[in-house]
């Protein structure tokens, strides 16, 4: 184990940086699915992965804000 994972980050600002990034890439992946399908012609695949699509992204996006407070709240 690292002896370092009680310590609080050099730069708290960074902490958390890449990890937001990717929450919001998940928001803005869940959020322009349906418009991929108005764009393709026939989108009928994409009915077929919409709950596990937006499973994932939705899990990404709620362990953010989870894993998030549970740090503030140390």
């Amino acid at each position: 184990m690292n002896d370092q994972t009680n310590e609080q980050h050099p730069n708290p600002v960074m902490r958390w940086k890449n990890r937001r990034r990717m929450a919001w890439c998940a928001t803005i992946g869940g959020l322009s699915f349906p418009l991929i399908g108005l764009a393709v012609d026939d989108a009928s695949f994409l009915g077929q992965i919409a709950p596990s699509f937006y499973f994932f992204t939705g899990a990404i996006v709620g362990a953010y804000i989870g894993f998030a407070t549970i740090d503030k709240g140390k």
